[in-house]
């Protein structure tokens, strides 16, 4: 099989564009970033794009920032490591009238049959029985969970509260369908922010 130069230009650039495409690269621990909560239950009704925000020390998220029942309540921004599974990924307020005594990290409870609240917690003191704050990574544009190298899980879930507009973060461990919270539906984490349509 004979090529002619065009030919033969156009196959090098190929695999030098595969062979760069397999080189590995870091990127460095980012912050200030946001996270945004997507799902709807059976009725059309959910976060719609809502960010994480703490309340309390657990997760919410939803269009609704401050409870009537909170003590603290703010919306947050992370500091996480995309290429990490080992690191915590650690929240700042976004309050300037909020401040947290010590770094608090993102946990949850994979134990196999929980339904448990997402969290945050500033030391393994204070966690939840099995909560783990490392593992979390991306899987295509989605937080995941990795509770291994091939097993990236997407199990986060949304509860109603009794604050309109606003849900609680849950992680979902293969619980059974007697464990979930009534009126709760899965959803999807990103950092893609929802998209504001204007006329």
């Amino acid at each position: 099989m004979l090529f002619n130069s065009a030919r033969a230009a156009s196959w090098l650039s190929l695999c030098s564009l595969s062979s760069a495409a397999s080189l590995p690269h870091k990127r460095a621990t980012e912050s200030g970033v946001s996270l945004f909560v997507y799902g709807t239950d059976s009725s059309g009704n959910g976060p719609n794009g809502g960010p994480i925000i703490y309340v309390d020390g657990l997760a919410y998220t939803g269009t609704t920032v401050a409870p009537s029942w909170a003590t603290v309540a703010t919306n947050i921004t992370f500091t996480l490591d995309p290429d990490s599974t080992t690191t915590a990924w650690t929240i700042s307020p976004s309050n300037s009238t909020v401040t947290f005594n010590s770094t608090e990290s993102l946990y949850i409870v994979p134990t196999t049959g929980s339904f448990t609240q997402v969290g945050f917690s500033s030391s393994s003191a204070t966690l939840p029985t099995d909560a783990v704050t490392t593992g979390f990574s991306f899987f295509g544009t989605n937080v995941a969970y990795a509770a291994d190298e091939s097993d990236y899980e997407l199990m986060f879930w949304a509860v109603p509260t009794n604050s309109s507009g606003l849900y609680a973060l849950y992680w979902d461990a293969a619980a059974s369908t007697a464990d979930l919270v009534n009126g709760s539906f899965p959803v999807t984490i990103k950092t893609t922010a929802p998209t504001v349509l204007t006329s």
